[in-house]
C-alpha cells in the first residue's frame, strides 16, 4: 500500500502562476518560493514551460503547494498569479480561479480591456512598479524578489518574510544584501498599499 507523509499541522493548498519573460527571472522566482515552501516543511510540485527559448520569450512556471499529484495547473484553477509583465498577465488570467490575485510588475496595472474580466471573476488586482524600485536599490534584475516581497504582504500569499530571507541566503549567497533589500522594499509597499 502507498502511504503518503502526514500533513503539516499548518498545511497549505495554494497553485500559483508565475510568468515574465525570458531574462526576467521567472525561474528564481519560483525557486525561492518553492525552497522557502519545501523548508516549511509542505509537498511542493514545479513545472516550468517556456515559450522561445532565447532572452525575451514567454515563460511560465506552476508552482503546486500542498498534496496534488499533478504537475500543471488548470485553467481558472490558481490561487495566484506573479507577473514579472503586463503583457504576460494579461496573457495567463485565464489560470486564476475565481476570486484570485494577481500581482504585476507595472506602473499602471493592466490594460483597460481585461477590468471586466477581473470584475466578473472577482479577481484582487495589485500592481507595483518592480522595475522601477528595484532600479531605485541598485539593478534591474531583483525585480522578481520586489514583486515576491510586495505579494507576501498580502493574506493570498500565506508565506512569512522572514521564512523568504532565510531560503534568500541560501540559495543566492553572493547577491544577498541586494536580494534582502529587494524583498524589504517590495514587502513595505505591500504593506503600505493593503493598509
Amino acid at each position: 500500500m502507498n502511504q503518503q507523509p502526514p500533513t503539516p499541522p499548518n498545511a497549505v493548498e495554494l497553485n500559483l502562476i508565475l510568468a515574465g519573460l525570458g531574462g526576467q527571472g521567472v525561474i528564481f522566482m519560483t525557486r525561492l518560493l518553492a525552497q522557502t515552501w519545501v523548508a516549511l516543511g509542505h509537498p511542493v510540485i514545479v513545472s516550468e514551460t517556456h515559450g522561445m527559448s532565447q532572452r525575451g520569450g514567454s515563460v511560465i512556471s506552476h508552482l503546486r503547494i500542498g498534496r496534488s499529484e499533478a504537475p500543471l495547473i488548470q485553467r481558472g484553477t490558481a490561487n495566484v498569479l506573479l507577473a514579472l509583465e503586463a503583457d504576460e498577465a494579461v496573457r495567463n488570467l485565464p489560470f486564476l480561479r475565481q476570486g484570485g490575485h494577481a500581482f504585476v510588475n507595472s506602473e499602471n496595472g493592466l490594460r483597460p480591456e481585461v477590468a471586466g474580466h477581473l470584475e466578473r471573476l472577482h479577481i484582487q488586482l495589485r500592481s507595483l512598479p518592480a522595475t522601477s524600485v528595484a532600479v531605485e536599490i541598485g539593478s534591474a534584475a531583483i525585480a522578481n524578489v520586489v514583486l515576491v516581497g510586495f505579494a507576501v504582504a498580502f493574506p493570498s500569499m500565506p508565506l512569512s518574510i522572514e521564512a523568504l530571507r532565510e531560503t534568500l541566503g541560501s540559495i543566492a549567497p553572493r547577491g544577498r544584501e541586494l536580494n534582502l533589500q529587494a524583498l524589504e522594499a517590495g514587502y513595505r509597499a505591500g504593506c503600505a498599499d493593503g493598509a
